[in-house]
């Protein structure tokens, strides 16, 4: 009986031991279970809620400004980075990442054997997949429970997501040191580029940081750093991964490494800003903030930067301006390739292109004589620059000191007086008594309907003053009101952003390009075009002149509260203002003086490319030379003559009879064609005029 019972208890045993097996099996597979659901649930969540900075691409698709969360990462997509920075990482973190299936039984055998000689040595069995658990979904602390939950998440991940998505995951949410979270991030940091572009030695440098980021920085532990990249190297090596010339190319290449500083993704503050003001129309704060959001935008780098050497230098001189606005647009397209809003964004984020509205002064002429051809009148047409007087039809609702005069007499600013002259002439100069009598012929109505075709809305009860722009505008809107002059009387409207995309790549939105919006003739802007040109050539643009062909008009507010300069070539349209927010007046600053002479400095500092395209000709107008004053054809009598573009048609057939041998001057010697008679200040806008009621500008 004894015998029996010795020979049936191992089969009991056995019976026991399968069943606790089956229940320990059965217990684990439900514990799995109920884990991989909330894993997978809490890690989808943890992707969507990301923190991932929000970047500012340039038109040649390079970051320029980043808009940080919490944590500074830029995520990209597993296609998007280096195959060397992929072998690497995973070499040194895991080299059997591609063959378990979430843990890795060998290296955790391993990391026992180490325990059981050393325990307190750090053992390193964790794969790629267990360091994305710990850093995604729990909290750092060393327990046998957190570690047993980590091994089981690793598996549920596993059976979720393929390798590639895991190892994508891991490169964007890995830590680098010096607040650089995710392998892009990291590669802009320390190499300025993107992680695509990283040479295996370079890779092998990132790869080297993620077990002590801050220990083994480049700024802190150059040495250990460089010892930690050999390590990936040969690790890489022993894998196969590399060959060994390979290798020994990697070991001997010297890597550039500089600590990006901050304003290298802080460029164009006041162009981010409008950009971000329009994002806020459509997206949430949200996903502007740590949504991982992609900007491309129409920002050329070159240009930005000119812009920005040219308005620092000035702005580091004595003046008597605080602020200052600048903008420069492509008339073809309407793209924005620079914008400065302010002289400090740290100061000020008002933008003085898009937000601040002011009087632009004789700038805004052109749109008047714009609509002056439109009405038949020609700019070999004659008026009479003397004193006059209107009876002042302007809205004196709102004149609460009654100081609205019943008379509106426009002066010129110098005093004098030209006597006859034509139309193209009185530009040239920025005649104001011209002007009046421009509109007045004309009639306010009519200019309103030209202004609003190129995108600028005037208030008509200013009465006459509109002719010498004392409506309100923004620079940006009269810098594109411009773009019709350089661009045969088209139009687009300004643009800034290209497209937007997550940080996969997706497209969110797309600019979709417009057919140009046709505001004038192109015979009416093939004349304004010459007009303006002889402005810079000529009259009180001089200060802008540059070797290129060009064309443009300067502006001054009364009392000199705001000056202003817009300049073209066929390619580019550029505008700048200076003046005082709280409309301070300035010590004698006109817009010949120092916005033209900025404008010119920025012509000389972008590439010549941008800008060497010449202007379209007509080829049925014909240069004709006729005398400034009459308009008719000149003679050797005439003290001032220009070439007017014009159809043979319509050009004058007269000689000029003002100018006779009876009223020539022997002693004056005979001017050349487009001479005029030279201003009393070269750096002012002659002749100006003064009507503090109305605050008009010349």
């Amino acid at each position: 009986m004894t015998v029996k019972e010795d020979q049936t208890f191992p089969f009991k045993l056995w019976q026991i031991l399968i069943a606790l097996g089956f229940l320990i099996v059965l217990g684990l597979s439900l514990w799995f279970m109920m884990v991989r659901g909330d894993a997978l649930k809490a890690f989808s969540e943890e992707l969507a809620t990301q923190n991932n900075n929000t970047v500012f691409y340039d038109i040649d698709g390079q970051p320029f400004h980043v808009i940080q969360g919490e944590e500074d990462r830029k995520y990209v997509a597993l296609a998007q980075t280096s195959k060397n920075l992929q072998m690497a990482v995973v070499a040194i973190e895991d080299g059997r990442f591609f063959q378990h299936f979430g843990f890795d039984p060998i290296r955790i055998g391993g990391a026992i054997l180490r325990y059981i000689k050393n325990p307190n040595a750090a053992q390193g069995a964790s794969t790629i997949t267990q360091q994305l658990v710990k850093l995604t979904l729990l909290s750092p602390e060393r327990t046998l429970n957190r570690k047993v939950k980590e091994l089981f998440m690793a598996i549920a991940l596993e059976s979720h997501y393929s390798k590639a998505q895991i190892l994508e995951f891991y490169l964007n949410k890995v830590y680098l040191g010096h607040r650089n979270y995710g392998v892009e991030n990291a590669s802009l940091n320390y190499f300025h580029k993107n992680s695509k572009d990283l040479t295996l030695a370079e890779s092998a440098f990132i790869a080297g940081l993620i077990k002590k980021p801050e220990g083994y920085s480049p700024f802190v532990n150059l040495k250990g750093a460089r010892t930690r990249q050999i390590l990936v190297l040969m690790r890489m090596r022993a894998l196969n991964w590399i060959n060994k010339a390979e290798f020994q190319d990697a070991v001997n290449e010297r890597i550039l490494i500089r600590q990006r500083r901050q304003q290298d993704l802080k460029m164009a503050p006041y162009f981010t800003n409008h950009v971000l003001l329009e994002l806020k129309k459509r997206y949430s704060p949200s996903e502007i903030y740590g949504g991982g959001l992609r900007i491309y935008t129409t920002l050329n780098r070159k240009y930005q930067q000119a812009l920005e050497k040219v308005v620092t230098e000035r702005m580091a001189k004595p003046r008597s301006f605080e602020g200052i606005g600048a903008v420069s647009l492509d008339p073809q397209t309407g793209f924005v390739y620079a914008l400065i809003g302010g002289s400090d964004f740290g100061q000020s984020e008002f933008n003085r292109v898009t937000q601040a509205k002011r009087q632009p002064g004789s700038s805004f002429k052109p749109i008047l004589y714009t609509s002056a051809l439109t009405r038949g009148i020609r700019s070999n047409d004659t008026f009479v620059d003397a004193p006059v007087q209107y009876a002042n039809n302007a809205d004196s609702t709102n004149d609460e000191l009654g100081m609205t005069p019943d008379v509106y007499e426009p002066e010129n600013y110098s005093g004098e007086y030209l006597g006859e002259i034509t139309l193209a002439h009185a530009l040239k100069v920025s005649n104001n008594i011209v002007s009046v009598q421009i509109l007045q012929k004309i009639g306010i109505n009519s200019l309103a309907r030209t202004a609003e075709r190129f995108g600028i809305e005037i208030p008509k009860d200013r009465g006459l003053c509109l002719a010498l722009g004392c409506g309100e505008v923004t620079l940006l809107e009269l810098t594109n009101a411009y773009s019709v002059f350089a661009n045969n009387g088209m139009m687009s409207e300004p643009v800034f952003i290209l497209k937007v995309t997550d940080s996969t790549g997706r497209i969110i939105e797309e600019f979709k390009p417009q057919p140009e919006r046709q505001v004038i003739s192109s015979n009416q802007a093939f004349q304004m075009n010459r007009m303006l040109q002889n402005v810079v050539n000529f009259g009180t643009g001089r200060a802008a002149k540059i070797e290129e062909a060009s064309g443009g008009k300067t502006g001054t507010s009364d009392n000199f509260r705001d000056a202003w300069f817009i300049g073209f070539t066929s390619t580019l349209v550029t505008g700048f203002w200076i003046g005082n927010d709280d409309n301070q007046p300035m010590d004698g600053e006109v817009g010949g003086r120092t916005p033209a002479r900025l404008w010119r400095a920025y012509m000389k500092e972008i590439p010549r490319t941008g800008y060497e395209k010449t202007f379209t000709i007509l080829e049925d107008f014909e240069d004709f030379q006729l005398c400034d004053h009459s308009g008719k054809r000149a003679t050797p009598y005439c003290p001032n003559v220009s070439w007017y573009p014009m159809k043979p048609d319509s050009a004058p057939t007269e000689d000029c009879d003002l100018h006779t041998p009876d009223t020539f001057i022997e002693s004056e010697q005979k001017p050349e064609a487009h001479q005029i008679s030279p201003a009393p200040d070269e750096d002012a806008e002659v002749p100006q005029v003064r009507f503090p009621e109305f605050n008009p500008a010349h």
